[in-house]
């Protein structure tokens, strides 16, 4: 049976490391091989996702090699205000809609996709990229178990289940500066460390705990896992 590879351009180290370390070896089960790559250069801090810098390294592994795909894992707190699918989100809540976090990350991927097919032709890339962007970003997806989220960082239980009970699910947990995942966190938490904690709070929650809570990202395994399909099946096309 063949295997897949898929190389993950992240947003920083917190993205790099749940990867490397927690995804990565639940997919290899399953021959599914993930390789995380910070994006831009090396020594790169996130949090300056432009969608430029996105594309250049989405290009480059689109034409080293036509035998791998290329996924993205970017928080759509930190995507800049130009990057495709932006300005629709914000024209259709203007005009009055109510989107759902798996809305507008369907709206940004769909048109971060549209756009990476024009820009690099002849590279197969309607079915070698699959974007992903985080709602709203990667700490949300630590909120899918209150009791452990509670127990890593020795925060009061009661203010955890308060915060998952003003939403749907975890990824609904919003992109204001103020009330965003990572700051709700660091305002409960004097000294919490992303990237540590991160990897210890995703560790003991378990990825198919996560996937069951968060719609979006359960959404984004469910097609790294159809590529396995489509290598059986090469005639048909990735549905994103």
């Amino acid at each position: 049976m063949s295997s897949v590879t898929i190389y993950i351009i992240v947003e920083g180290q917190t993205e790099q490391t749940f990867v490397r370390d927690l995804l990565a070896p639940q997919m290899a089960h399953k021959e599914i091989y993930l390789h995380p790559v910070l994006i831009g250069k090396p020594g790169h801090k996130g949090g300056d996702i432009r969608f430029d810098r996105a594309k250049k390294d989405i290009g480059n592994f689109l034409k080293q090699r036509k035998d791998i795909y290329i996924s993205t894992m970017f928080d759509y707190f930190r995507i800049d205000s130009k990057w495709p699918g932006r300005a629709e989100v914000r024209r259709q809540i203007r005009n009055g809609a109510t989107l759902t976090a798996i809305h507008k990350a369907e709206i940004l991927e769909a048109e971060t996709r549209n756009k990476i097919v024009k820009c690099f032709p002849g590279c197969d890339s309607e079915n070698r990229f699959v974007p992903y962007i985080e709602m709203h970003e990667f700490e949300a997806l630590l909120f899918s178990d209150a009791d452990i989220l509670a127990e890593k960082t020795e925060i009061d239980i009661s203010k955890i289940r308060g915060i998952i009970e003003e939403y749907n699910n975890p990824e609904e947990i919003n992109d204001d500066p103020a009330k965003a995942p990572a700051k709700r966190l660091e305002a409960l938490k004097n000294g919490y460390r992303k990237v540590a904690m991160g990897k210890t709070v995703s560790e003991a929650i378990g990825i198919q705990a996560i996937r069951r809570q968060c719609p979006h990202f359960n959404n984004w395994l469910s097609k790294l896992d159809h590529l396995k399909k489509r290598l059986r099946h090469p005639l048909k096309k990735l549905e994103l």
